[in-house]
């Protein structure tokens, strides 16, 4: 994060599976707790994120597309499969 920062990246994030996700917006850090859910498959979870970040962004800030992000990605590992949980 320190790296990205230096060359001047103003909006960083690291997830980490089910640990918080770890963040820089413009110079601020924080954490965002990630939802406890009964997890059943978490293959995709990632790709969920990242498809739902790329949604929310359009019409958040940084720190909320975060916060929803890993909401949808949380939800979406209680489901067998990557499609499951859309239903």
């Amino acid at each position: 994060m320190t790296y990205l920062q230096e060359i001047g990246i103003p909006h960083i994030a690291i997830t980490q599976g089910d640990r918080p996700i770890q963040y820089l917006n413009q110079g601020k850090k924080g954490e965002i707790e990630i939802p406890v859910v009964k997890a059943v498959d978490t293959l995709g979870a990632g790709d969920i994120f990242h498809g739902a970040f790329c949604h929310y962004i359009l019409q958040n800030d940084f720190v909320r597309s975060l916060t929803l992000s890993a909401k949808i990605a949380s939800f979406s590992c209680q489901f067998f499969g990557t499609r499951q949980w859309m239903k």
